[in-house]
């Protein structure tokens, strides 16, 4: 009877090791297509809008590709990256750490990704036609020139 007890524990520790490295292979995998996919969308976006089925996968997935892009961003340009780490270090404790950091880039991000899709909604609503998939580009991408205008501002 103790042996059949010593060896559940194993067990289970066995089976949440392979929940735990399927979880991260899905991460990666996600991560995978999403990073090269969020890169390359923006100048992609320009030849897309031409049809209607590519303004319509634009109109869906570039906020998105927005969102990562402002994240990016809005990280890189919190911190003097260009003086050295020990800028970035000293720049991040004055502003209360990395984790503040992290939540202001997330915000950014989330931000980032609602503004895009409610410029969308709007160029929709305002822009009929052909005209208006031709500015689709610019009103998915205007979040990041919004980022873009408060750090000049604001920094």
């Amino acid at each position: 009877m103790e042996g059949q007890n010593d060896e559940r524990p194993q067990a289970q520790a066995r089976r949440e090791g392979v929940h735990l490295i399927r979880s991260l292979a899905r991460s990666l995998l996600v991560l995978v297509i999403f990073i090269p996919v969020a890169a390359a969308l923006p100048l992609a976006a320009l030849s897309l809008c031409r049809t209607p089925d590519g303004a319509m996968f634009v109109f869906w997935a570039a906020p998105w590709s927005c969102a990562f892009w402002t994240l990016i961003y809005s990280t890189l340009s919190a911190v003097p990256w260009r003086q050295g780490p020990e800028a970035v270090r000293r720049k991040r404790e004055a502003d209360g750490g990395l984790l503040v950091a992290s939540m202001w880039a997330t915000a950014w991000m989330f931000g980032g990704l609602f503004l895009s899709y409610a410029a969308e909604f709007l160029l929709l609503f305002l822009v009929r036609g052909a005209s208006g998939r031709a500015w689709l580009p610019v009103a998915t991408y205007s979040p990041l020139l919004l980022c873009w205008l408060w750090r000049r501002v604001h920094v």
